[in-house]
Parts: structure tokens; C-alpha cells; sequence
């Protein structure tokens, strides 16, 4: 009860903002917020080492003119082990820098690992400094109802906290990501995209990759664009849904993007068709791709898949996102009807494209050339000093 208690006292102080009434059409019943002696408040005390400001400057051809602003995109980050972090793919600026703000001033930049555009997540790491990373849950550890907790940081020492509560789970037809959403209703400050979920025990369970109801431009949606003083009041802005991906899913992004760069996406190389309402048994076949792995496991135009990984299959959306829910590689059991006969079979996935991804020696010079680039930005950054020093130097 002291709990709960607390969590009210800092909702009415503001430290806490709680969800408005969300919308008729998100509504679900809300569970009551636990009251034993629970750890969310130590959650939130605890993640606020592992949500950081990062702040991502465009690329620069030259020094900077005479009275010339510094354009800046700020926005949040999560730690995820003690040299890596993921935020939002907006701030991996084409050509530019990512840097990472702590307190006392400290800034130290980050290098660019990978980014995937569909799921809105970039992963960087850093040199030197250890980040405290944050307690991850259980997969499918919070049901619809549940309350949360959502950590954003675009003032360096000033993390933002709101209290929400998912009202859904699932995939969504306005976001490109084919995979399970957490659906989250809460207030959110700009910039707060790339945000640390916690539940109800502290830990983490999601971070926020876009909102359901866009109210700003899709360059402020995941950074606020700020010139060299960043004084704004963060306010909280009107309620709209959140959008986050679950940590075990944000696990398998990560993975991807450390070993290629970029997300490998599961190919099987069917073309499916939905029967008519008299013949609606299954989804039929009708095209196979050469060389796929549908073609491999011996899968016929014309049969029907009746079922994939032990779940009954009725639309070709569900078989396609069911693969893309899987990694190149993975085996998955189907079960085929052909003419009278039901087929079980077993298929490999491929990749998209045909490519495993790099291999060690491939590998090897990307990551020679990444170290081969952040010297020449170095020596880039000491010639523009070097520079700036003879221009102010006075002529004799």
C-alpha cells in the first residue's frame, strides 16, 4: 500500500504523469496498480543511468561560418550492455556524428554499428566509459492492462518519467515493422521516441520506436531539433498511443545490426492466394520462386498451406508475418494439403536478396574501414583547428 501510496504522492508532484482517459476505441480494462512493496520507483531511479541524451550533428563540409548556428538533433537512448546503446534510427544521420551527453558535461561520441529503417532503431557504441545497462524482463512479461513506467532523457540530467498502461499488443497496418507491438497510452514530451519501458517490478520491457497519432513533423517525432543553446521547457504533450517494440525482439534487431549492419529479413519464396468463399481450406500456392526454400523443401503451386509452426493458417498475411517473425536459417514446420493428401514439411529460411550476410573477411574490412573513417574525422577535426589558429593568428 506504501507503494502505490508513493507512486501517487509523485504523480500529484509531477514527477509521475499519469495517461488521460484514452480513446473509446483503446479502451481495455485497466488492472489496478499493484500495491506490495514492489520496485518500480527503484526501476525508475535505477534506469536513470541507462537513459541518456544523445545528440546526432549532421555532416559539415568545412568549418562553420562566422555567426553560423550549429544545428542539432537531441533525443533518447537505451543502454543495452556496458559500450552499447540503441535509439532511434533518425538520429543515425547520414554522414554525421552521434554523440552521448552525461552529467558534469561529459560527451563522448559514439560510433554507428547499424540502423534498420523499419523498426526504427539504431545501435552505436562507445569507447572507454562503462554505461550502466538496465534489469531486461521476460518476454511477454506485460499483458494488456498492465501499468508502465516511460523514461525518456533530452536534458542530460533531467530524465522524464510518465505512467501508462498497455491497451494493446500486435502488429499495426501504420508501421512498417512486421512484428508484435506493445501498444502503450501515455503522456510523452518531444524528443521521447527512443524511450525506456519499465514494468510494474523495474524492469525493462520495451523502448519506444514511434506513436500511433503523429501531431509534430517526422523530424521532431524522434529528436527535438535544437540550435546550440537547447534552453526549451520540456512540457508533456496531449496523449497519444505509443508505439514500442519488446525487448526480445529488440534482441534479435540488435544481434543483426551488430554482425551485418542491417537487419537480415526470413525469405520462404511462395506467392499465396486466398480460396474462394466455396474452397476457403487453407492458403493456396500459386507461384514458387527458383532456388527458394519453398522450392527446396519441395512445396508445389497448388498445394495448400494448412498450417505453419503447429498454428492454423487462413490468410497470406498471417504466413508473411510469420516468417518475418523468423531469422534466415530457422527451420519452420508447415502442413500441406496436395490433392487428398496432407504433406507435413520442413523448410530453411533464406534471406531476402539471396546473401547470408558478410562473411569473416568481409566483415573484417567494414570494420577496418569504420576505424579508418573515425580517423580521418579526427584529422578532419584537427586541421579545422589548426586552421582557425592561423586565421586568428595576426599577419606581421
Amino acid at each position: 500500500m506504501r507503494r502505490a501510496a508513493a507512486i501517487f504522492a509523485l504523480i500529484a508532484a509531477g514527477a509521475l504523469a499519469p495517461p488521460a482517459a484514452p480513446p473509446a476505441l483503446l479502451a481495455q480494462e485497466t488492472r489496478p496498480l499493484r500495491e506490495d512493496e514492489g520496485t518500480l520507483l527503484n526501476g525508475v531511479d535505477a534506469a536513470n543511468q541507462s537513459i541518456v541524451t544523445v545528440v546526432g550533428y549532421p555532416m559539415r563540409y568545412g568549418p562553420p561560418r562566422p555567426g553560423e548556428k550549429l544545428r542539432r538533433l537531441i533525443g533518447s537512448a537505451v543502454v543495452i550492455d556496458e559500450r552499447r546503446l540503441i535509439t532511434t534510427a533518425s538520429m543515425a544521420l547520414p554522414g554525421g556524428t552521434l554523440s552521448v551527453l552525461r552529467g558534469k558535461g561529459s560527451e563522448q561520441e559514439a560510433r554507428l554499428l547499424g540502423v534498420d529503417r523499419t523498426s526504427n532503431l539504431a545501435l552505436f557504441e562507445i569507447d572507454g566509459a562503462v554505461l550502466p545497462s538496465l534489469r531486461r524482463a521476460q518476454p511477454q512479461s506485460s499483458a494488456v492492462g498492465s501499468w508502465v513506467a516511460v523514461i525518456s532523457n533530452v536534458s542530460i540530467t533531467r530524465p522524464q518519467a510518465a505512467l501508462g498502461r498497455v491497451v494493446g499488443r500486435g502488429e499495426r497496418i501504420d508501421f512498417p515493422y512486421a512484428g508484435e507491438i506493445v501498444e502503450i497510452d501515455a503522456p510523452t514530451y518531444v524528443g521521447s521516441t527512443g524511450a525506456a519501458v519499465l514494468n510494474e517490478d523495474g524492469e525493462w520491457i520495451a523502448i519506444v520506436v514511434g506513436r500511433a497519432q503523429a501531431s509534430r513533423p517526422e523530424s521532431e517525432e524522434d529528436g527535438v531539433d535544437r540550435g546550440p543553446a537547447g534552453t526549451e521547457e520540456l512540457a508533456p504533450q496531449p496523449n497519444s498511443v505509443l508505439l514500442a517494440l519488446p525487448v526480445d525482439q529488440v534482441d534479435r534487431i540488435v544481434s543483426d545490426l551488430a554482425a551485418y549492419g542491417a537487419v537480415r529479413h526470413a525469405f520462404l519464396g511462395v506467392g499465396l492466394v486466398v480460396g474462394s468463399a466455396a474452397d476457403s481450406l487453407g492458403v493456396r500456392v500459386v507461384k514458387i520462386w527458383n532456388g527458394s526454400p519453398a522450392e527446396t523443401a519441395g512445396i508445389r503451386v497448388g498445394d495448400r498451406i494448412l498450417a505453419m509452426e503447429g498454428r492454423e493458417m487462413s490468410q497470406p498475411e498471417e504466413i508473411t508475418s510469420l516468417v518475418r517473425s523468423k531469422h534466415p536459417g530457422d527451420e519452420i514446420a508447415l502442413t500441406i494439403l496436395r490433392d487428398a493428401e496432407i504433406i507435413p514439411v520442413k523448410a530453411v529460411l533464406g534471406v531476402i536478396g539471396g546473401e547470408s550476410g558478410p562473411t569473416p573477411a568481409r566483415a573484417e574490412q567494414i570494420r577496418s574501414l569504420r576505424t579508418h573513417l573515425d580517423s580521418l574525422r579526427e584529422e578532419s577535426i584537427r586541421l579545422e583547428r589548426r586552421l582557425k589558429s592561423l586565421e586568428a593568428t595576426p599577419r606581421r
